[in-house]
């Protein structure tokens, strides 16, 4: 897969020289495909939470293309407003179990599948690509 982006822990993505922390400073504002279903996009917004906002993006989109297919652990899980949930972002393969993901290290030293995507509530989703592309505004 891949990225113009590596997480620099678990939900803290690092962009260049910039740290943008998902967890913590920003909450899911939209999760969707286009029509074809040949892209995924993940959008965030940053919240109250955020440590020097100023300094952060208002808004991040995290967009995956190219044979793209998602999975999901249990959508009985699935609760209204996601965004309101803490979420957990990092790669996954073929050994990870749905409690379980990559962290840059061994992402870097294989080849990850995808993105991992977990919230507190137990809801996990999965998104195998070909390429992430991080985005701000």
């Amino acid at each position: 897969m891949k990225r113009n982006f590596q997480f620099d822990s678990f939900s803290v993505v690092r962009w260049g020289d910039r740290f943008i922390d998902l967890h913590n400073a920003y909450d899911l504002k939209s999760f969707g495909t286009d029509l074809k279903g040949n892209e995924v996009r993940l959008g965030f917004i940053r919240n109250e939470y955020a440590i020097d906002p100023d300094k952060l993006p208002s808004k991040v989109t995290l967009a995956c293309t190219g044979k793209v297919r998602v999975a999901f652990n249990n959508l009985g899980e699935i609760a209204a407003p996601l965004n309101n949930e803490g979420i957990e972002i990092a790669y996954f393969d073929e050994g990870c179990d749905w409690l379980s993901f990559l962290d840059e290290d061994t992402a870097r030293s294989q080849e990850p599948l995808g993105l991992h995507i977990s919230f507190i509530n137990g809801f996990a989703l999965r998104i195998f690509c070909d390429e992430a592309t991080l985005a701000t505004q």
